[in-house]
């Protein structure tokens, strides 16, 4: 297997910027994610941040210390579509030949190295998606909002990042004609792809920065404080 990483950042993240680049105890989450994947990919110039391009003089300056991941520059309208498809574009021109892939995102600030790795011995010729139990209670609502049931908790689980791809699915995903809103996990569902799960990260949290900073900068302490 010849493992590479993806890190997109759309356009959307210029109307918050703090969602990359506002630091968390001393580092951004961009940084903690590139990080996380340096640790799960053997050759480290294939990480790629794939940014839309208001967002590209930001990121060389916050991955100014990291020489070997590298920056590309998406096609306009800078979507997560046209970030993906820059970041896999980049890495079909390298030397080495990449066969999987690893999709982050900066929603999830706290991966881990260790979720990476889970990820990738999961890895085969189609998708892999760290997911966690649903453990609230979920009801279903009616139009007008009416509780009318109460939705079985057994079959749901929230996912993750980073997901997993072999580069030929990925790639066929994202030739497909795709809304604004590209999802990759939704569009291998559509293509009838086999999706395996593997175990999340319970500080996986999903972050709206600024306002969920001090709970990810307690979250990131408590860590401190299990290691030592």
């Amino acid at each position: 297997m010849k493992l590479s990483a993806i890190v997109p950042l759309p356009i959307s993240v210029a109307q918050n910027t703090a969602s990359a680049f506002l630091p968390l105890a001393g580092q951004s989450p961009l940084v903690r994610i590139v990080r996380a994947m340096l640790d799960a990919v053997t050759e480290p110039a294939r990480v790629v941040v794939a940014a839309a391009e208001p967002l590209v003089a930001d990121v060389r300056a916050a991955l100014a210390d990291s020489a070997t991941v590298a920056v590309a520059v998406a096609d306009t309208p800078g979507a997560r579509l046209q970030c993906l498809r820059a970041g896999l574009e980049h890495l079909e021109r390298q030397s080495v030949s990449t066969t999987h892939v690893l999709v982050g995102d900066i929603c999830q600030p706290l991966v881990s190295a260790e979720l990476c790795e889970r990820v990738v011995a999961g890895l085969t010729d189609g998708v892999v998606v760290p997911t966690l139990p649903v453990t609230d209670s979920v009801k279903a609502v009616d139009a007008s909002g009416s509780v009318i049931a109460t939705v079985d908790r057994s079959t749901l689980a929230a996912a993750q990042y980073p997901r997993g791809f072999a580069v030929g699915p990925l790639a066929s995903l994202l030739s497909r004609p795709a809304s604004e809103d590209f999802d990759e996990i939704a569009e291998a569902l559509r293509a009838g792809l086999p999706i395996t799960v593997v175990a999340g990260d319970p500080d996986g949290y999903r972050a709206a920065l600024p306002g969920d900073a001090p709970f990810f900068e307690a979250v990131i302490a408590s860590r401190h404080r299990d290691r030592n």
